[in-house]
């Protein structure tokens, strides 16, 4: 671990934790009460159990929850992160400290916010990503999320619209 992961804060998404590659057991780690009750049954909810009295534990803020949502929005991730996804990067942000996620549209709204982040099992994303929707029927493109094509009435999908090497 490197002088800077020393000073900031981890903040651990579930598959942080799930990676047991990080410890719990040390004071620069930290976590959302929804990571918690993701995680409810087996030795790694024990493990959380122990750890919750030197993790810290925190509920993020509104208007870093406000951010992330906007964040993610502008990159087309929305429709992919949970409230947990949202709540952990929101308190990355609300800690400015380092998101730990194996969670690429996670990794991505991060970078979108200037956060600093890493993979916990995975090598983290190296791009940039903004996502269009893609209708799978007449080919229209939706620079917003929609389920269904207004135009044909089939289905949409994600695509790639642009993307950007991390500096």
């Amino acid at each position: 671990m490197n002088e800077t992961m020393r000073e900031k804060k981890l903040i651990l998404d579930t598959s942080a934790i799930l990676s047991r590659r990080v410890s719990l057991m040390v004071s620069n780690v930290a976590t959302t009460p929804s990571v918690l009750d993701e995680i409810k049954l087996g030795k790694i909810a024990r493990y959380t159990g122990f750890s919750k009295e030197i993790m810290e534990i925190h509920v993020p803020g509104e208007k870093s929850l406000d951010a992330v949502r906007d964040a993610a929005r502008a990159t087309g991730d929305l429709q992919e992160l949970s409230i947990t996804d949202i709540d952990v990067i929101a308190l990355a942000l609300d800690l400015s400290g380092i998101l730990v996620t194996d969670d690429y549209a996670m990794q991505n709204v991060a970078s979108r916010l200037g956060l600093e982040f890493m993979g916990a099992d995975l090598k983290p994303i190296d791009r940039d990503i903004r996502w269009q929707y893609r209708c799978t029927g007449c080919g229209r493109i939706f620079q917003q999320h929609v389920d269904t094509c207004p135009v044909c009435g089939h289905g949409t999908k994600r695509a790639v619209r642009s993307y950007k090497k991390r500096q």
